[in-house]
Formats: structure tokens, sequence, C-alpha cells
């Protein structure tokens, strides 16, 4: 959708915008000094104010998470679905037009039964299996038979043979560009139980073993897997989720998860998968966070060039619900979190399939000019020692978020108000605006770096665009083409989402 000057409409969203000082949270990150870098192409957010200079009437609004309303789109459906958990991965291969989608679950009750897998192997009764499942739009998804796990001597399923004795949080990365064609996909997940399984209570529960910990894995096609070392590549205690992204500015591959450290946010780098460094703490919670207040895992991923991290937020000292909010990272070590740590995705009804967890899973995928991010619900709060068990009425299941691009948080002005950025390097590329003016207006000043003296003004933007491409009323924007500028967005009664320079 390409926006264009003095137009009016677009598409009504009603969602709930909660108003916020414009200066974020800095605890806990030690921002990166100096200005980000305007690169064309790469859309600028409002995260945090790394490239913000001054302001004035302007508050940053949180655009909460809209749900797809047919939700869940995936449920736990055979016997070899106790639920269905987002502690895996969901991505879009556009050369098949498919979503794929790894998910874990865990075989209905079994007792002390253990699970034949075939081969003369057996698991622990309570195993967490690898299923897959694909869609053509996101919203539907079959679950093919794929002939790979032997669950109790039929391989007729939709199972995976990732992990050798109790496979957990699975993150996978595409990478199509990988001149190497067996390893365009990447995992990571935390394998552990290698040394049995015991009983507590009439219960089974895995046994910590020589073989535990972060395995790395890569297949052509995302069904069949290879481990890239004979044992773990970080021998640490990884459970719930984990994340696997790549750097480009690095050129290395990150991996967050706990890492044996507790319920904080953990990371480790490698250029080759198999050698990593030692992992180090980079996010954990404060009394800010309320009582009690932990990590409980992160969905991340690299969006437009900026980490962006959904943190699951476990309530442990209150009611025991975890709720996710957003945090930001230019560099995958210092964080910011977005929004004075207002809540993102919030929880449902209380009696519904997601009203005691909500947990996304990594990947922010673009489709058309929306954003899909899925997520996993739970039915109660978590169980906690010294409290009566949850009884849950409905199983795990896996939504949908579906977001217009860019639109996370916005900068607003309820009358006037303007915002001066850092100076960058002005881009060759016209300049593109994501903003909501149906009421109002915004206006574009080109500036130098020191006075800043005005060079260009544009014509007035208005409506409900996506993309409107800024016109200038001179031609001396263009002449500043490398030269060190500025913007001054000026707003009225309008919300600006983001801005990036391209070639038109």
């Amino acid at each position: 959708m390409t926006g264009r000057l003095h137009r009016h409409g677009g598409v009504s969203t009603l969602i709930l915008l909660l108003l916020l000082p414009l200066m974020d949270d800095k605890s806990a990150r030690g921002d990166t000094a100096g200005s980000p870098s305007v690169v064309r192409g790469e859309h600028q957010l409002f995260f945090d104010d790394l490239g913000i200079e001054k302001t004035q009437g302007i508050l940053r609004n949180l655009r909460p998470a809209l749900r797809y309303p047919n939700n869940p789109v995936l449920t736990a459906d055979q016997p070899w679905e106790h639920y269905c958990s987002q502690y895996g991965t969901v991505l879009y291969d556009e050369k098949a037009k498919l979503f794929r989608m790894w998910y874990l679950t865990i075989p209905r009750d079994r007792g002390l039964r253990t699970l034949d897998i075939g081969h003369g192997r057996m698991r622990a009764p309570h195993t967490t299996l690898v299923g897959y499942a694909e869609s053509p739009d996101g919203l539907h998804w079959t679950k093919p038979n794929l002939g790979r796990f032997s669950f109790d001597g039929n391989d007729q399923n939709n199972l995976l043979t990732l992990g050798v004795d109790n496979c957990e949080g699975l993150s996978v990365l595409y990478e199509p560009q990988d001149p190497d064609p067996t390893r365009c996909y990447k995992a990571i997940y935390w394998d552990h139980g290698s040394g049995g399984y015991e009983e507590r209570d009439g219960k089974p529960f895995s046994k910590d073993g020589p073989r535990d910990g972060l395995y790395a894995a890569t297949s052509a096609d995302g069904i069949h897997w290879e481990s890239v070392a004979n044992g773990p590549v970080i021998a640490k205690y990884c459970d719930t989720q984990q994340n696997l992204v790549f750097d480009p500015r690095l050129k290395r591959y990150v991996a967050f998860s706990r890492f044996g450290m507790g319920r904080v946010l953990a990371r480790s780098e490698s250029a080759d998968l198999v050698h990593w460094s030692e992992p180090a703490i980079v996010l954990q919670c404060d009394a800010q966070d309320g009582p009690g207040a932990l990590i409980y895992g992160a969905a991340i991923d690299i969006y437009e060039g900026v980490y962006l991290a959904m943190l699951a937020i476990y309530h442990e000292g209150t009611d025991a619900t975890i709720d996710t909010q957003l945090a930001t990272s230019r560099d995958g070590v210092h964080w910011t979190r977005v929004a004075e740590r207002r809540v993102w995705l919030p929880l449902g009804d209380a009696e519904s399939w997601e009203g005691g967890m909500v947990r996304t899973a990594p990947h922010v995928i673009h489709h058309g000019d929306k954003l899909f991010v899925f997520y996993g619900g739970v039915h109660g709060a978590h169980n906690r020692p010294g409290h009566p068990a949850v009884v849950r009425k409905h199983r795990g299941a896996i939504g949908l978020i579906v977001a217009q691009r860019d639109r996370f948080v916005s900068l607003d002005s309820a009358d006037e108000g303007w915002i001066l950025t850092k100076p960058f390097r002005f881009p060759a590329g016209l300049l593109h605006l994501n903003l909501e003016a149906q009421s109002g207006e915004c206006r574009v000043e080109l500036c130098d770096d020191e006075s800043p003296k005005v060079l260009a003004r544009s014509l007035p933007i208005t409506g409900d665009e996506l993309d409107a491409a800024v016109e200038w009323d001179a031609d001396s924007a263009v002449a500043s083409h490398g030269k060190a500028v500025r913007l001054r967005f000026q707003l009225r009664q309008a919300k600006l989402f983001s801005y990036w320079f391209d070639e038109n």
C-alpha cells in the first residue's frame, strides 16, 4: 500500500493506545553511545530514544498486540499431543509459499509407561516431542505424515527426530542464501534427560545426565536434521525457550537462553554454530517489575536492524501469571525496556485457553503489509511450590497476532508537537513515513547538523498511511545527500510510527 500526500481515510483500527512519557526506562542496559546509523531501506522505529535529540509536546504510545479473532490456530488433536507449545519456531518459506511451524508437545498421560521410539530405544513417559505443521496462509494448518519418528511403533505422524532424549526450546533459523544447501536450516535446542528418569510421587521426572545441554543442528529441508557436533555445543541447563539469530553486523550467530543462570536472559555468540562464547547475563528483572517478577523466557528477532525481544514476564511473587512485554537492543547486549514495561500481549479472559500464560514464538513475519507473530496460550497460572496445583480446563494451544507493519510504538502529538532527530548522513533516496494523521497532519523539515538551519520543508502529509512518500518544497533536499543532517517532524494531532529512505 503506497500512500500519497493530502490523502485521507485508510483502515481504521480499534486498538487501545497507552499514553506514555517519551523517555523510556533505561535501567539494566547501559545505552550504546552515539546515534544509530540511518541506512537506505531500513525503517527507523521509536522503540528507544537513541536517534532522538529533542522533542516538545510528544508522547510515546504502545500499541498492544491485536489477536486474530479465530484463535487458536493450532490445537492438540493427536494421541501424542497433550498440548501444543510455542517453544518452537514459525517461519515463512518464500520459495514454497508456506508458513512452516516447529512446535513442542508431550504425549497424553502415560502414567509410568515409557515411550517406544523404535530401534530398541525407549524414552521417559513424560518426554517432549517436536511436531511439524504447515499452512498456506498462517491461519489454516495441516500436520503432515512424515514417517520420521516412531511413536509406540507407528511412524505415521508429524513428529521429527530432533533430540536424543528430550528436546525442548527449539529455535529454527532459515538462511536460503547459505552456499551449502544442506545447511539452509539451522537450529538450536536443549536436549536433556540423558540420565534416564525417576519416579517422584508416582510421576516420572527426567534425570540430568552427561549428554545434557544446548545442541545445534542443520538441515536442507527443515525435516531431516544432522547435529553439528557429537554432543552439546554449550553444556549448560537451557530449559524453556531458545533463540537463534544471525547478526549481520557481527557476522556471527547469537543465541539467547537461560544457560543455567536462572530466570534471566543470557547471551552467547558463535561463528560456526559449534564453538560458542561463555554465556553472560544481558537482562534480568528488578524491583520495578514487581514482587518476585522474573524473565521466564524471551522470543527474539532482528526487526529492521534492531533486536526485538518479546519478554515473557513471570509474576511469581503475585498471581504467578505470565504476560509479554517488549525490549529492544542495538547490539544484543544493552537492552531498553520499551514503553515503561507496559504489557504488549496481555492475558486472555481468565476462563479462556490463554487466561494464565501468554508467550510468543521467535520471529516477526512480514506477510504483505501485515506482521504475523505466533504465540502460545495456557489456561491457569504457573504452578508454584507451596501452592495448590493449578487445574487446567483447556489444553495449551497456539494463536496468532496480526499487526500492521512497524506499528509497535508511535510518537504522538495530541495538539502541536515536534521531534528533532540526532544528526545522520543523509542517504540517497526518497523519505517515507508510516503515520496516522486522519484529523491532523505531519510536516517534515530537513535541517543541517549545526544550526539546525532548515534546508527544505515537506508538503503536509495526512491520512492513515503505512507508506507515505514525502515531497519537498525545494530541490535543496536532493543536494543534501551524503551530508550530516537532521529531520524535524512537525506533528499536529498525528502519530508517527517510523521513517525510512528508499529508491521510490
